[in-house]
């Protein structure tokens, strides 16, 4: 499973090229280094993480597992940015289009984030399959504390 994580972040890039990323297989290799073997990549896209227009050189590749949210930025030099985020600790997102790029900031419980400079025609795909990670993984954790609630 762990080879799925580049294959799906360069096919992500090869669908939508408009976005600004550079060395993708890089940054996909920082979270196929932390992935666990039992967990199943669900869907991943490359953007830039909190930069601007004028910043492009944050790329960071997102990836949803059945078990957490996880970003990877490759560094120079050996140095990495690695961040994991469990369903439990996600609370909304939004998603917002101008006329080049397109943005979708994601809050949680710790943090907020942008991921920007996205291809505008990757938006519906990024805003359907978070939603649906978002509903199923919330409802799991729901169901999880029901039971241990009524132990």
């Amino acid at each position: 499973m762990k080879d799925d994580v580049i294959e799906l972040v360069k096919g992500f890039r090869k669908k939508y090229p408009s976005g600004i990323v550079f060395r993708t297989k890089k940054h996909a290799e920082v979270i196929k280094r932390h992935l666990n073997d039992d967990e199943v990549v669900l869907f991943a896209f490359i953007g830039q993480k909190d930069a601007t227009f004028y910043q492009p050189f944050y790329t960071t590749a997102v990836v949803f597992t059945n078990k957490r949210m996880l970003l990877g930025r490759s560094q120079f030099f050996g140095r990495y940015y690695y961040s994991s985020i469990t369903p439990d600790m996600l609370n909304d997102f939004e998603i917002r289009g101008n006329i080049l790029f397109g943005t979708v900031e994601i809050d949680t419980v710790k943090e907020h984030f942008c991921i920007n400079c996205l291809d505008k025609k990757s938006l519906p795909s990024i805003e359907d399959a978070l939603s649906n990670y978002l509903v199923n993984e919330k409802l799991k954790y729901a169901k999880g504390n029901e039971t241990k609630n009524k132990a």
